[in-house]
């Protein structure tokens, strides 16, 4: 019997913040965003979860800190049924005001069934992980602290 491994692609960002790390036993089925703030020019924050059998949940945020902390919109994605799972991540890393460095300033997510997104300012340098060949996207890593400075995928 084949044994299942994730193939990791990324992260894309920079060295900033501390490693983090979310592979859950079961698939992500919520995703909280909060973006916004005066001029739609807060950090971008993100939740991921993952119910377990028994009901409970694993989670993890990241990002969403920083000098201006007003959270105007707080977007929750919910991943429906078994045969709804991630696809691709996209979106874009740019300066944000007390940044040394290019930091997650807008995000979109999208399933095999639609998309959501994107959310924050889309301004920066894009970026796009896409999974290939009917893989599903399983997992994120990266780096964070008040911002998120990376982002990559596990795919499976």
């Amino acid at each position: 019997m084949a044994i299942s491994t994730d193939v990791a692609y990324g992260p894309l960002g920079h060295n900033g913040g501390d490693f983090w790390s979310f592979r859950p036993m079961n698939k992500i089925d919520q995703i909280i965003i909060l973006s916004g703030g005066s001029g739609n020019n807060n950090p971008i924050g993100i939740t991921f979860s993952s119910t377990n059998k028994d009901g409970s949940k694993d989670s993890l945020t990241i990002g969403g800190g920083g000098n201006e902390t007003t959270v105007i919109r707080n977007d929750t994605i919910n991943i429906d049924g078994a045969d709804e799972y991630l696809t691709e991540i996209s979106g874009a890393f740019g300066r944000f005001i007390d940044t040394r460095f290019d930091v997650l300033r807008s995000v979109k997510f999208t399933t095999n069934v639609r998309a959501f997104g994107p959310y924050g300012p889309n301004v920066g340098t894009p970026f796009n992980f896409q999974a290939q060949d009917g893989a599903k996207i399983v997992g994120f890593f990266g780096r964070a602290g008040f911002y998120v400075d990376a982002i990559g995928t596990y795919n499976a």
